[in-house]
């Protein structure tokens, strides 16, 4: 399958863009990879920090809606609709080891959807991030997903 430009999948803009590729949305399931660059807004001393590896966790959920709650050719992130999406609570969250810069970010989500109705959409995450085959972290969340056309 191909994909689009992440940009036409999340919200975020560079400088916050932490997802490179999608590798594979299944059902349920997302995949995508980031490579670590020295520029990126949440590296010091020469690793990605925990909070920009959460961000990837996030920003990957977000590519999943785009396959999951929007109709064929429409787009969840664009100007004439007032979208807002949050992470509203972070449950088990377990860091084992932080990416160094060059090192690429395999990211897997699998999410429950809890609620849905016109204007929000409530889902419960559950996400792996591997860093050279090791898990580097992983993490529930619950996100929001608020939809509001102009």
């Amino acid at each position: 399958m191909t994909f689009p430009p992440i940009e036409e999948l999340i919200p975020h803009r560079p400088p916050m863009v932490l997802v490179d590729r999608v590798v594979q949305v299944n059902g349920l399931e997302t995949e995508t990879a980031f490579l670590v660059t020295p520029d990126c807004l949440f590296v010091a001393h020469g690793k990605l920090s925990e909070m920009g590896m959460l961000e990837n966790l996030a920003q990957t959920s977000f590519v999943f809606l785009n396959y999951f709650f929007i109709e064929p050719d429409e787009v969840l992130w664009d100007k004439k609709k007032d979208n807002l999406g949050v992470i509203s609570t972070i449950l088990d969250l377990h860091v084992a080891k932080l990416a160094d810069v060059g090192q690429e970010l395999h990211t897997h989500t699998l999410t429950e959807l809890v609620f849905t109705s016109d204007f929000l959409k409530i889902c419960n995450i559950q996400g792996t991030i591997s860093v050279d085959g090791e898990v580097a972290l992983q993490a529930t969340m619950k996100m929001l997903l608020q939809t509001k056309d102009e």
